[in-house]
């Protein structure tokens, strides 16, 4: 036997029958206002009007918040209509026909067209359109007309016109209020369109003065309220569109009630059904072209992440760690967005130990570009598992190339198998058509390695060879791609010369920094986006590390008193270090330590180790103690955060720090001189 609802349950099923009850009671308190508007502009019968809103606000009230408030519209049409002086009887018709319509609409919209209420598909509007305003307007206009007739209010001559500005009526509720109540609601809070505040005024003062102008003269000037409109859609997307139908419909229908304007001369109903169906028209119309603004936004996001995503896919999240070598790697796409390039980097280890470093260029760009260059990099790091020569591997790319039989499917490569030995490393290089890559010396020489081959995937037997190169110690290896010395031509070309100066004046320099100040020298200086991809790899043999300057190394006590400690003998530094580094120094040093007496979880009587190092180019500070260690990712606070500062410092002020959760904690930090 089921238990009974705990009092929470009970609490909850209440709450939810109360916020029942309040939308039920808004949307029948919304219903019974607005028809009373719309009843103070009835002309021809009591009983039957032209602008009919309270269709919008129901079709809305139950999409948004379900059927289960068809009560509210029940109640309101029930209101409404009981004051119109009509037979009881013929008021529960129109009320039946109103709350019917009512669920029609919304039932057709959901079951057959998967409306969605931010009317930002095409799709949607047209539904709108043709299932709510157009068809389930019938049920209301049909029941409202013959409860009339029934009850003697109209004669059968009558039934046919009264049926009419009804169904008009109904349909002008739908096409106006209902797409403004329904895309307020789904699209708060109304900035992922491009026109911003203070555009939105200018263009509703532009509005109100060109419908002002529009309705208020004979002329027939009603095409001059377009542009506005189509400035809402571009500008504004739906709630532009929405709500510019909005403020029209707010000029025309008090000109069109009082016979002035370009409906004058017609009947009273006939001018308002007339002004409010030239409003539902532009405003559907602006609808449609918002939807289609958005739907190619939307096409055009998901083609961005597309190409984001296989751009990603087809280069190194990062790379790898290849002992006793810096590696440091810059890729810039070209300017066109959205497009997937062909360049492309890689470096993997073999299974002999050794290192296999790619750069390469597929011709074109896009979803064909991106297919060569997923065969091109995976058919090299297959091959590189059974090929120790560079240009065998090559080879074996090129046959794969060929294979694809396609006269556009070709690429360039240059391939290096890298074996490191302690300060020394071997490099054999071979170039498939691709520019040849470069070694830059400790002492700022700069050489080319190898010689050009052939183009792969053009010929059957390409010409390749392999080039072997010593690197010593301080020595860079420098592979790229032709977007560095082409990505401004024809206006500017970086030439050979150009590019051994630039790389020349970097000697001595990190992996990293080579890679960005080459960068930064070779395409600063330009607004203009590069017309190709840019690849470049950067290996440098670290030059052997200096003899320390001056070290302090002291053990602290994991008390609260160990800072000033540190402080103190941190201090024998401050003669052999520049003053802002020092100052940087002394502060970190301090957070340090004030993390590990806090956070460590050792025992009162541990102790801290605090080793103070200065080199010739930079200082290295390690912090240990014998806590359980921690990831320093989930530590790592932005500036308003709590807590977590001490790391956030060492974040922003060091230039390398780090964490070694081997037999305790060691956190170390380095900040470089100069």
């Amino acid at each position: 036997m089921d238990s009974p609802p705990s009092l929470e349950q009970r609490t909850a099923l209440s709450g939810d029958r109360l916020l029942c009850i309040a939308k039920v009671g808004g949307v029948a308190a919304a219903y019974y206002g607005s028809a009373k508007l719309g009843l103070s502009l009835a002309f021809e019968s009591g009983s039957v009007t032209a602008i009919w809103p309270p269709t919008g606000i129901a079709l809305a009230a139950l999409i948004i918040w379900g059927r289960r408030v068809w009560p509210g519209v029940a109640l309101g049409a029930l209101l409404a209509n009981a004051w119109t002086g009509v037979p009881l009887y013929a008021v529960l018709g129109i009320t039946a026909g109103n709350t019917l319509e009512a669920l029609a609409g919304a039932y057709l919209l959901q079951r057959f067209a998967d409306f969605r209420p931010s009317l930002e598909r095409v799709r949607d509007v047209i539904a709108l359109v043709a299932l709510a305003g157009t068809l389930s307007t019938t049920i209301s206009a049909t029941f409202g007309a013959t409860s009339l007739l029934l009850a003697d209010e109209i004669s059968g001559s009558e039934f046919g016109s009264i049926w009419r500005t009804w169904w008009l009526g109904d349909l002008g509720g739908d096409l106006i209020v209902a797409p403004a109540l329904l895309i307020a609601v789904s699209h708060w809070p109304y900035n992922r369109a491009p026109g911003r505040a203070l555009e939105a005024v200018g263009l509703g003062a532009v509005l109100v003065a060109v419908s002002l102008l529009v309705f208020s003269t004979s002329t027939t000037l009603i095409y001059l309220i377009f542009p506005p409109l189509i400035w809402a859609a571009l500008r504004f997307w739906q709630p532009g569109a929405a709500a510019t139908s909005l403020i029209v419909a707010g000029v025309a229908v008090p000109f069109a009630e009082n016979d002035t304007g370009p409906f004058a001369g017609h009947l009273p109903d006939e001018r308002l059904l007339l002004a409010q169906t030239f409003v539902g028209v532009a405003g559907i119309t602006a609808l449609v072209l918002a939807a289609v603004i958005t739907e190619r936004r939307r096409v055009e996001d998901t083609v961005e992440y597309i190409a984001d995503t296989l751009q990603e896919s087809l280069l190194p999240t990062q790379l790898p760690e290849i002992p006793g070598v810096q590696a440091a790697a810059e890729f810039r796409p070209a300017g066109e967005p959205h497009v997937v390039g062909g360049d492309f980097y890689d470096v993997f280890q073999g299974d002999d130990g050794s290192w296999a470093v790619v750069v390469g260029d597929v011709c074109g760009k896009g979803a064909s570009a991106a297919a060569v260059t997923g065969l091109a990099r995976y058919t090299l790091r297959a091959a590189a598992m059974h090929e120790s020569r560079p240009s065998r591997v090559l080879d074996v790319l090129n046959d794969a190339l060929l294979r694809q039989r396609s006269p556009s499917e070709f690429c360039t490569v240059a391939f290096a198998r890298l074996e490191p030995n302690g300060p020394h490393a071997r490099a054999t290089v071979s170039s498939g058509g691709h520019p040849l890559p470069l070694v830059l010396r400790s002492e700022g020489a700069v050489e080319t390695v190898g010689s050009h081959g052939t183009l792969l995937g053009v010929l059957e037997h390409p010409k390749l060879n392999d080039a072997t190169v010593e690197l010593r110690a301080g020595d860079t290896l420098v592979l790229y791609t032709d977007g560095l010395t082409d990505a401004y031509a024809p206006e500017r070309i970086v030439t050979h010369a150009d590019l051994t100066t630039a790389l020349a004046s970097l000697a001595g320099r990190s992996a990293p920094e080579i890679a960005r100040e080459v960068a930064r020298t070779l395409l600063g200086g330009t607004d203009h986006e590069p017309r190709d991809d840019i690849a470049l790899l950067v290996l440098r043999i670290p030059a052997a590390a200096p003899a320390p300057a001056k070290e302090v190394v002291v053990r602290l006590p994991g008390q609260a008193g160990a800072v000033p400690t540190a402080r103190r003998a941190i201090g024998e530094l401050e003669p052999t270090l520049e003053h802002a580094v020092f100052t940087n120094l002394r502060l970190l040093v301090s957070e340090l330590v004030t993390n590990s007496i806090r956070h460590a979880d050792a025992p009162a009587s541990a102790f801290l180790k605090l080793r103070a190092t200065v080199f010739r180019d930079y200082v290295r500070v390690e912090v240990g103690d014998d806590g359980h260690g921690f990831d320093p990712s989930e530590l790592v606070r932005g500036h308003d955060a709590a807590s977590g500062w001490g790391l956030y410092l060492v974040d922003q002020l060091a230039d390398r720090w780090g964490v070694a959760n081997t037999d305790g904690t060691n956190v170390w930090f380095e900040i470089d001189r100069g």
